[in-house]
């Protein structure tokens, strides 16, 4: 099982003093170009107690300025931007066969190796299966690649993650492709995200846990990863 983990929800404080701010702190102002992914930094305000800290959560946004959180550690509103729910002990007990009603978004990757570059470079998962068409045909077929490439990578997570997942119980959709800049960079990042939403079955009751504290895909920095699960 993983070490203590806690799941929290933070929403942006409504009050006259934050909602002035709110334009500049979500990244709403429309000045244009990539976004900012202010919610990386809002997250990151409520873990930053060391210069040197390493990441050691999962978020998502859940709507605009409410965000759940699953950490090593409580979350610390330092600056008094948020409305904190007390931190919940995430300690799910699983059993092989045990159903699953799963939410999550992920960027889910593809690692390809290049000639010109030493190390293998991730690609989208949709967009690997759409290079080979003119680009004047890929949106066609988009959708479809979305939903076959989207089950096959999910499908590919269960196998090392201990779960598994029906053809017909899971939706794949909400694809979409972000930019974001970073300070010191020349290029802003992309990347895509995928939203997943059904049913899964729990195969290996010791390595599911592993790996929801883990995350799944790539981009956990920017909102990527955290799967939300209940019971149906």
């Amino acid at each position: 099982m993983t070490t203590s983990l806690y799941l929290s929800r933070a929403r942006l404080k409504r009050d006259a003093s934050v909602a002035a701010l709110a334009p500049l702190l979500l990244g709403t102002s429309g000045s244009g170009g990539p976004a900012r992914q202010p919610g990386h930094h809002l997250v990151w305000s409520l873990f930053a107690d060391d210069p040197d800290r390493r990441r050691d959560f999962l978020w998502r946004e859940m709507e605009t300025g409410e965000f759940l959180i699953l950490s090593a550690r409580p979350p610390e509103d330092r600056h008094g931007l948020f409305e904190m729910e007390e931190p919940k002990p995430f300690m799910p007990a699983f059993e092989a066969g045990d159903r699953l009603r799963f939410s999550l978004r992920a960027n889910p990757v593809i690692r390809r190796r290049h000639v010109s570059r030493r190390r293998s470079v991730k690609h989208d998962v949709v967009m690997d299966a759409l290079r080979s068409l003119p680009e004047g045909d890929r949106s066609e077929h988009r959708l479809r690649a979305v939903c076959e490439q989207g089950h096959a990578w999910l499908e590919r997570q269960g196998e090392r993650a201990g779960f598994a997942i029906s053809a017909g119980g899971v939706r794949v959709d909400g694809y979409d492709r972000h930019r974001v800049s970073r300070r010191g960079a020349d290029r802003p990042m992309s990347y895509a995200t995928l939203d997943f939403e059904g049913l899964l079955t729990v195969s290996d009751p010791g390595s599911f846990p592993v790996a929801i504290a883990r995350g799944f895909g790539a981009a956990k920095a920017y909102g990527c990863g955290l799967m939300l699960i209940r019971r149906p």
